[in-house]
Formats: C-alpha cells, sequence, structure tokens
C-alpha cells in the first residue's frame, strides 16, 4: 500500500521524541515500512523515519517564537496532503486531529484520523457532529465514551517495538513514574502514594531541571534525601533500565486522553503497573496479573505490596500479544484495507448509478 502519515506539528516525528504520540506514530511508521509498504511520512525537518520525508515546516512548532503563525503553518500544512497530492496514495492516515477534518472530508482518498485528545469538552460536539463520517481511531475506549455516536472504527493502543524494551525478571526496590506534573493529580499523587508505602520514587520527564516545573509542585519534593529522586529526560537505554528496575510503574493519570505508551514500556519490562481507573492504563491492565486498577489512592497504597509477587514473565507475554508495535500495525493494517476496499466499492455503486441514469436519459428509438 502506498500510505501518507501526517505527524502533529508541536514536535518532531520520532522514536526519540519527547511526545507519546509522535513516538507512536514513529514506532508505527518503520513498522510499515519493515513491511514493505510505501510509506510518506509528512512531518518537521528534523523528524527521522526510514520512510520518505515531506517537509511540513521547519522547526516543531512548540519551538517557534511567539510572533510565529502557527495556525498558518497548520493550514498549509493540511492543504499541502489533502489537496494535489491525495491521490498519490491509497490512503492517509491523520495524526493531526480536528484541523484536518474540513479538508479530509473532501478528500477522495480514504482517510483515518487517529485521535489523542481528551473528548469530553462540550465544544467538540458540534464539531464532530458536523464530521461525524469520517473515519476515527481512539487510543482508548475511556476516551470515546463522551462520543458514542461518532464514526470511531476501532480502539488501537499505543505499541513499541519488541526487540526494543528488554525483560527484567527481577523487581526493583522503587516506583517508577512517567507523566503529569502537576500536584493535584499526576506526580503530586504519586508522590504521596510512594511517601505512604514507605518506597522510594523516581521520576522522569521532559524536563532536565526541576526549575522548569510548575510552581504547584515544591521543589523541596524533589531533593536528595525525601526519597524521591529527580531524572529528568532519559535516553532510550536509560529508561529502559528506570522501567525494567521499578516494583511497579505508578500511573496516576486517571483522565480519557492520558496516553497509555509508559504501560506499554513498563510491561514489555516486566514491570507491572498500578494505576487509577478512568484512563487508558485500567484498560489496559489485567487485574492481579500484569498490575491493579484501582478506585482510589488507598487502594493504590494497599496494592503496592503485592506487585512484588506478580509474575514478570507475565507482564512481558501480555505486552507482545497487546501492545506491541506488531500487534499495532497488524491492526492498522487490516484497518486500512478495509477502508480502501469499503472506497473501492462506494466508487463502483457511485458509477454504476452515473451509468443506470446516464442510461435512462438516452432517448429512445423510434419504431414504426
Amino acid at each position: 500500500m502506498k500510505i501518507a502519515q501526517i505527524a502533529p506539528l508541536w514536535n518532531n516525528a520520532s522514536s526519540h521524541g519527547p511526545s507519546n504520540g509522535e513516538r507512536a506514530l514513529s514506532y508505527l511508521t518503520e513498522e510499515l515500512v519493515r513491511r514493505g509498504h510505501e510509506v510518506t511520512l509528512f512531518a518537521s525537518a528534523d523528524s527521522r523515519a526510514s520512510a520518505t520525508l515531506e517537509v511540513l515546516c521547519s522547526t516543531p512548532l512548540d519551538r517557534t517564537p511567539d510572533n510565529w503563525s502557527r495556525d498558518g503553518a497548520a493550514i498549509l500544512a493540511v492543504e499541502q496532503v489533502f489537496g494535489p497530492r491525495a491521490d498519490e496514495f491509497d490512503l492517509i492516515h491523520s495524526h493531526f486531529g480536528i484541523d484536518s477534518f474540513p479538508m479530509a472530508q473532501r478528500c477522495p482518498t480514504p482517510t483515518v484520523t487517529t485521535v489523542y485528545d481528551r473528548l469530553d469538552l462540550p465544544e467538540y460536539v458540534p464539531v464532530f457532529k458536523q464530521f461525524r463520517d469520517l473515519p476515527l481511531v481512539a487510543t482508548s475506549d475511556t476516551q470515546r465514551v463522551p462520543l458514542a455516536w461518532a464514526s470511531c472504527q476501532q480502539t488501537i493502543y499505543p505499541g513499541v517495538p519488541s526487540e526494543l524494551y528488554r525483560f527484567n525478571p527481577r523487581p526493583g526496590k522503587y516506583l517508577a513514574f512517567i507523566g503529569s506534573l502537576s500536584m493535584g493529580k499526576g506526580l503530586g499523587m504519586a508522590i504521596e502514594i510512594a511517601r505512604r508505602a514507605h518506597l522510594p520514587l523516581r521520576v522522569a520527564s521532559r524536563q532536565n531541571s526541576i526549575d522548569g516545573l510548575p510552581f504547584s509542585i515544591p521543589s523541596k519534593l524533589l531533593v536528595a534525601g525525601n526519597g524521591v529522586e529527580w531524572l529528568g529526560a532519559l535516553t532510550e537505554p536509560a529508561k529502559i533500565s528506570f522501567l525494567g528496575g521499578a516494583l511497579a510503574l505508578v500511573y496516576t493519570q486517571g483522565w480519557p486522553d492520558a496516553s497509555g505508551l509508559s504501560v506499554a514500556e513498563a510491561l514489555a519490562c516486566g514491570t507491572p503497573v498500578v494505576a487509577f481507573h478512568g484512563g487508558p492504563a485500567g484498560e489496559m491492565i489485567y487485574d492481579h496479573v500484569t498490575g491493579f486498577a484501582c478506585d482510589s489512592l488507598d487502594e493504590m497504597v494497599h496494592v503496592l505490596p503485592l506487585a512484588r509477587n506478580l509474575d514478570r514473565k507475565e507482564c512481558r507475554n501480555v505486552f507482545e500479544k497487546r501492545f506491541s508495535v506488531e500487534r499495532m500495525a497488524d491492526q492498522y493494517v487490516h484497518l486500512y484495507q478495509r477502508l480502501i476496499a469499503s472506497a473501492a466499492s462506494h466508487r463502483r455503486f457511485s458509477a454504476s448509478i452515473a451509468q443506470a441514469v446516464q442510461t435512462d436519459r438516452r432517448p429512445m428509438a423510434v419504431t414504426n
């Protein structure tokens, strides 16, 4: 298949990038290329891929100056892919969000959009109603509940390469955290859980310095001696060691648009996940097998000692069956094929109707 992948422009599309969405897209793109598909990645200039790279902007939008027209760059990007070049592809897979909806609806090439945003915002309702026939993919079942009537084809969880993450059979003695740096949710809650469980907490983040943290997080919580070790941004090998050496990954983001990529990464290392219901992590966990899905902070503290007795090999097995990039690519390829076949069938039907109408309009032969 000839497939166009449209990356969001806020960060570079790379397996080493800071954004979970862009990293999942990068893993998918590489796997599609490995399988022999003809993939073109439309992304920022500093993106890295084995696919053909078509540059949509010279710099990721999160690094452009304040006086830069981000909306202008987005409009031109969408026009470039869904406009004259659309017929070069069998299918266009957009990760661009709702900005691409108007052009996607008018595009003759089959399209699908993976939605990463939370969909429980009231202002989204008229937008999705206007474009309710556009094929969508959700990254969790929870995410799609508020707009259950939208044309969501299926839920596809993010996957990571099986060979990239090394299995560690031995549980560590600390908790790992990757996620939101808010105090009320995310990091603040993880710190409280670790404190009450009497376990050290190690924190990975995009920021390399605590100077860039939100003001709501007291920096004194993140210094040596308080049981919290701030690691900042990690290289890929360091991240694998960080996750694989943990007793458990503490996942406190219980909202619909939270990314489940870190759950897949932890399970790939054999590390169980303790999470709240309400986000993708709760769906991705087999309760009491690969972790625990909890309803409260007290429950999370209670189950943490049990995580040490979970079978880490089973965590890896579940990862390979459900959350590898191979599995993610299988699901997307099947969806691509179904959408392409459906579009071809629709074109044949439309052509037959047009031919029937044309035949009906022909003048009847006059006989004597």
